[in-house]
This record gives C-alpha cells, sequence and structure tokens, in this order.
C-alpha cells in the first residue's frame, strides 16, 4: 500500500472536527473543505516533477527547486471535488484541471460514467484525482482507469475522508498509486456512506 494518512499532523486534525460536524453551516463547511485540501494536496505535491532553478531576490540569488507546473494536471471528480479545485489552482495557477464525472447508481453503488474533459493524450504529465470522499472506490478506480488509458506519468489521488473499503479497493486496482487522505474511518453503513464520515460532501459543500 502506498497510502499516506495525514490526521495525526494538528492542523488537519483541528479542521477535520469542524468538517464532520453536522452543525457546521454550509459556507462554513466549504472554507474548511478548501483549507484542509490546501493542506492535503500540499503534502501530495511532493509526487510532482520538479526541477532545480535559480532566482534573483532583491539582494542576491537562491538555488530553489520548484514545480513543474505545465507537466501537471488536476482531475477533480464531479460534483464535490469542485471545494478542490481553487485549494489546487492556488497551489499551482499554471497547471490544468479537467473535470471527470461520474454518478453512484444508488442501487449498486458503482459509478455511471456521464462526462470527462481529458485530453486524449497525458503523456509526461503528473495527474492528481481529487475527491473528498473515498467510499467504495468505485468512483476513484474508474477515474485512475479513464486516466491511466490517456498514458500518464504518474497518478496520484487525494482524498479527505475514507473507508477503510475504498482505500483497500483502490490498492487493489492501483498498488503502486500514491494516495494521500486526510482521514480512514471504520467502515460503509448498508448504503455505501462512510462510518462516522460527515455524510454527503456534495450535498454539505452546496447547500443542498
Amino acid at each position: 500500500m502506498n497510502t499516506v494518512i495525514l490526521d495525526q499532523k494538528p492542523a488537519i486534525s483541528h479542521l477535520l472536527t469542524k468538517l464532520r460536524d453536522k452543525n457546521t453551516p454550509a459556507p462554513d463547511f466549504r472554507n474548511t473543505l478548501e483549507t484542509l485540501s490546501l493542506l492535503v494536496i500540499g503534502e501530495a505535491l511532493e509526487k510532482a516533477p520538479s526541477e532545480k532553478a535559480t532566482v534573483e531576490t532583491p539582494v542576491g540569488n537562491a538555488e530553489v527547486r520548484r514545480i513543474i507546473e505545465n507537466k501537471v494536471v488536476g482531475a477533480p471528480i464531479l460534483r464535490a471535488a469542485l471545494g478542490m479545485v481553487r485549494p489546487f489552482m492556488k497551489l499551482l495557477p499554471a497547471a490544468s484541471i479537467s473535470y471527470v464525472g461520474f454518478k453512484r447508481d444508488e442501487k449498486t453503488l458503482e459509478p455511471d460514467y456521464y462526462y470527462d474533459s481529458l485530453p486524449d493524450n497525458l503523456i509526461g504529465k503528473t495527474v492528481f484525482v481529487l475527491d473528498p470522499m473515498l467510499a467504495t472506490g468505485g468512483s476513484a478506480v474508474a477515474a485512475a482507469k479513464l486516466i491511466d488509458k490517456r498514458s500518464p506519468d504518474k497518478i496520484v489521488f487525494c482524498a479527505i475522508i475514507a473507508a477503510s473499503e475504498g482505500v483497500s479497493r483502490l490498492d487493489e486496482a492501483f498498488p503502486d498509486m500514491p494516495v494521500y487522505i486526510a482521514a480512514i474511518d471504520k467502515h460503509l453503513n448498508e448504503n455505501g456512506y462512510i462510518i462516522p464520515g460527515l455524510g454527503d460532501a456534495g450535498d454539505r459543500l452546496f447547500g443542498t
């Protein structure tokens, strides 16, 4: 398993308490999700392509390492991952964004594909799949397979909360994929919701 769990970091643990609280109103939920996403994605960027460079400061030259932004693609899974797009773009404003759309069948709990804006060719790119909830793992695996067909150099998955079932399913399908998650919860209920989780991230994000 190539999974990094971040809930021992104080800032992440603190923000998770606000995100989980059912009394957190939509505007606060949205802001908290964005801040938490910024931290999780920031950790995951250690897998982004980078290069050495020299920049001139007001008083001299500094040797630095910077991410090669035009080799990075963000792939948010609609709709809940819309809350992770702005943090991603804050960190990498020159990276591109390609959306992937799946709607879960509430009877089978499997994803139904309906849209993507991925380029035909992802050779030379590192793709960060974004989804706040990794529940059954169906959408995550389907998105990764869709992206993998375009031959990227690497796929990295970023989530906020996951169920152990979803992590296992993703690991089985893509054992070498780096996965960054704020927290892993106990299990899924009969409806495929993460327990204790935080409810439906998309509904809470948009107040629906």
